[in-house]
């Protein structure tokens, strides 16, 4: 990925903007079909980290992206600021834990934000191991809650309750993701890949067993990336 700022892809950029809100309004979608907090939390984590992982491949510029990013943070916010709209403090409220609490949302999005763009710089030039970090959020730890929840049966704790059969269910989603990002970095057919990606699945499932709060959306990410370059790249 460039960095120019003499040249920028502005119908790009106002398509990228129309996708940001059309997946935030998936949200919106989700409460309005009826379903219960939990689901309208996790698979709307799952549709936005989804969309995430394959977002920047959109763009050949990273100035381009973070363009994109800026005006439609501004409009989030001028939106927000608007008391009939109010649109972040509604998708707070639908998608924390407990209604009361929406801040600590807010403030696992800032984080996540921040840990995005910053696995995203390190790995601007190779951005299938974005890809596959993000989609080891949607995927793995997005489908270890829609397993686990409603069909777990196997108990087990460490931090938080988990169950055998979330984890399987986040190993298997992981190691989907990891096939999907390394097929789009051409890498599918290297000697000892299967094996690889075994392991980093393994990897993100022992950390989604450990994680704590809000945390596995840091750690999650950043273990898959490192693996990735360890794998991968080294």
């Amino acid at each position: 990925m460039i960095i120019d700022a003499t040249h920028q892809d502005w119908v790009m950029i106002g398509i990228s903007i129309i996708i940001i809100f059309a997946t935030l309004s998936t949200v919106f979608l989700l409460k309005l079909i009826g379903l219960e907090r939990w689901q309208i939390r996790k698979i709307g984590h799952m549709v936005i980290n989804t969309v995430a992982a394959f977002f920047p491949l959109l763009f050949e510029n990273f100035i381009d992206l973070i363009i994109t990013l800026s005006i439609a943070i501004g409009f989030l916010l001028l939106l927000s600021a608007i008391p009939k709209i109010r649109i972040l403090q509604r998708i707070f409220m639908m998608c924390s834990r407990k209604e009361s609490f929406p801040w600590e949302l807010f403030i696992n999005a800032v984080v996540m934000g921040i840990a995005m763009l910053l696995i995203l710089w390190f790995f601007r030039d190779n951005l299938f191991v974005f890809t596959a970090a993000y989609l080891t959020v949607s995927l793995g730890d997005g489908l270890g809650e829609m397993i686990g929840r409603p069909y777990g049966r196997i108990k087990y704790k460490i931090f938080n309750e988990k169950s055998l059969e979330g984890s399987v269910a986040v190993f298997v989603g992981t190691l989907v993701g990891l096939i999907i990002a390394i097929a789009i970095g051409h890498m599918l057919g290297e000697v000892g890949v299967l094996w690889k990606i075994i392991v980093i699945a393994l990897m993100a499932t022992i950390v989604e067993a450990f994680s704590v709060w809000f945390l596995d959306n840091i750690t999650l990410p950043a273990t898959v990336a490192i693996a990735m370059y360890l794998f991968f790249l080294l």
